[in-house]
């Protein structure tokens, strides 16, 4: 068997040249708009920034911001990252060398190219002196989270108070609402809600109990059983979560992580963040930094209806215990730059064995959070989707990693582990916009080498 390599995934990769697509969608519609995004936020920065040196270098951001655009709009050749000081470079270089030598944005994989095209917007902000650390997405998240303030405040309500003493049913019910909540959390990813309007993320963002058991059916792959009945064995074990986006999305995360603490299901929980701006709306350390601190502030104080004080102390209330949480190392922040790759998770051990390690054999259970995690597992190629999900991560994954499960809203072409007929099921229902909508997810699980769990198929 020919060797797994980003050239040569499992399947045929997702490329941008294929037409009937999301792949083809992103490449030539959505990446434009992201890239306009950054000109814009960039724009508005120097107008309100201090002249001299950091108006001459966010010129200079907007010409090559507008070059790449440009490139990507005409299918240019991908050249290779340009030694900007960042300790990634030449790693970048190899695989762009070995693998992708001569490939243009719409000819190599849509995976790659996506990562790529990030690594790139950091490049330019990387060569300048003023405008190093800045994050371009970071106006986007903040407005976004301000537009959840609803739901902020439906979950703080529910959860500032610590829980009560809780029987097994009661943990499993409690376990499932707050799992769906942090999967739809997904609804707000930011690079495909680039032109949603602020009414629209509220409806997305509903939280009802009557929408929650609506939306268990949009899950058309579900382990969530298989899944409780590993995390009710853990009895304070360590839970990593593998983050995707800030705001609304990780707020809900840590509403989540909180309550596996309290239930006894963990003693800990570790976070992985992304190490640079990415795919818009990922969550970096900052970002998670920053949440905490905004929960703790007045920030929604400036939405209308204004929040009530009970609201507001409610929301103090839950960061407050969160911020203990990180005193105590109960919550635990990471970033590794194997997440700001273009690699797919096979080569995890490979390219990062620390980090692999680490995860294996300490953690518990993974939980890989949104799309471009579950892309990764899979390596975004075009896998039948009654694939099974332990064959679609890989054997090592499968097999040398310890327990995983991915909480995924459909925002691409690949899907796997449907039971035969789905797939035909949901295109006579109309839905054939299913793979990629957001209307539609997946939840699975690989049990890895961790200790057998009841099968409640």
């Amino acid at each position: 068997m020919a060797e797994i390599t980003p050239a040569n995934p499992p399947k045929p990769a997702y490329v941008g040249a294929e037409k009937d697509t999301f792949a083809f969608v992103t490449v030539a519609k959505r990446w434009p708009v992201i890239v306009t995004n950054v000109i814009d936020d960039v724009y508005k920065s120097y107008h309100q920034g201090e002249g001299g040196k950091h108006e001459q270098e966010a010129k200079q951001i907007i010409e090559q911001i507008s070059a790449l655009k440009y490139d990507i709009q005409r299918d240019k050749e991908l050249r290779p990252i340009q030694e900007d000081g960042y300790g990634d470079v030449a790693q970048w270089n190899q695989l762009l060398e070995t693998y992708f030598k001569g490939k243009t944005w719409f000819t190599a994989s849509w995976l790659f190219t996506e990562c790529y095209m990030y690594r790139r917007i950091r490049e330019v902000f990387q060569l300048t002196e003023t405008w190093k650390d800045y994050d371009p997405f970071f106006r986007q998240k903040t407005s976004t989270f301000r537009g959840s303030s609803a739901a902020v405040f439906e979950l703080a309500a529910k959860f500032a108070e610590p829980i009560r003493q809780q029987s097994d049913d009661e943990k499993r019910v409690w376990f499932h609402e707050l799992a769906q909540v942090s999967l739809w959390g997904n609804a707000t990813d930011l690079s495909l809600l680039a032109n949603m309007k602020e009414e629209d993320i509220k409806s997305v963002q509903a939280m009802g109990q009557a929408k929650l058991e609506e939306q268990e059916k949009m899950i058309v792959v579900n382990d969530l059983d298989k899944i409780w009945n590993k995390v009710k064995t853990l009895q304070s074990g360590r839970v990593d979560f593998v983050l995707d986006n800030a705001g609304f999305e990780l707020y809900v995360d840590l509403v989540f992580a909180d309550y596996l603490l309290q239930a006894n299901c963990a003693s800990q929980i570790y976070f992985h963040c992304k190490t640079i701006p990415w795919f818009v709306s990922d969550t970096m350390p900052s970002d998670f930094q920053w949440l905490i601190d905004t929960c703790l502030s007045d920030f929604f104080n400036q939405v209308e209806p204004a929040p009530s004080a009970e609201q507001t102390e409610n929301l103090k209330t839950l960061a407050r215990r969160w911020q203990q949480y990180m005193k105590e190392g109960k919550f635990v922040v990471k970033s590794d730059p194997f997440w700001c790759t273009g690699l797919a998770y096979r080569h995890l051990k490979a390219e990062a064995p620390d980090l692999f390690t680490d995860m294996a054999q300490k953690a518990d259970l993974v939980i890989f959070k949104g799309d471009l995690n579950f892309r990764k597992l899979t390596y975004d190629c075009h896998w039948p989707v009654t694939t099974s999900f332990k064959e679609a991560i890989g054997p090592v994954m499968a097999d040398e990693f310890g327990s995983l499960c991915v909480f995924r809203t459909n925002k691409a072409d690949v899907v796997v582990g449907l039971k035969e007929g789905k797939e035909e099921e949901l295109l006579e229902a109309g839905f054939e916009d299913w793979r990629y909508s957001g209307k539609f997810a997946v939840v699975e699980f690989s049990q890895g080498r961790g200790k057998a769990v009841i099968d409640t198929d």
